[in-house]
């Protein structure tokens, strides 16, 4: 078990429908809930415990969560919403805390980017 907590993001339909709206390629294929929610990003969190913990989490990172979201879409900002708000967050994604991470693996975890 590792000291860190998972929130998993999924898209709402508000994200989806932004999603298609701002992509010229998806005129041919509207692109749906459960295809952009086929994979996710898993966020670790450092001493986040529970639902309140994460709240105080998200007032502090909710902005930087969003735009990575974003930014896996779109890497040019003039195409995202200029409101980047908790709430606005809140609506197009769900939120999914879980405080019990077990690493199962025997390799050293690194970090694929450097």
């Amino acid at each position: 078990m590792i000291n860190r907590a998972a929130l998993i993001l999924r898209y709402n339909q508000a994200f989806v429908d932004w999603i298609n709206a701002v992509d010229p390629s998806t005129r041919s294929h509207v692109l749906s809930r459960d295809e952009v929610n086929d994979e996710h990003t898993i966020y670790l969190l450092d001493g986040v415990e529970s639902e309140e913990e994460l709240q105080d989490w998200l007032k502090a990172n909710h902005q930087a969560l969003f735009e990575s979201e974003l930014q896996g879409w779109y890497t040019d900002p003039a195409l995202w919403p200029k409101d980047r708000s908790m709430e606005l967050l809140k609506r197009w994604c769900s939120l999914e805390l879980h405080t019990v991470v077990v690493d199962t693996g025997r390799s050293k975890i690194r970090d694929d980017e450097t």
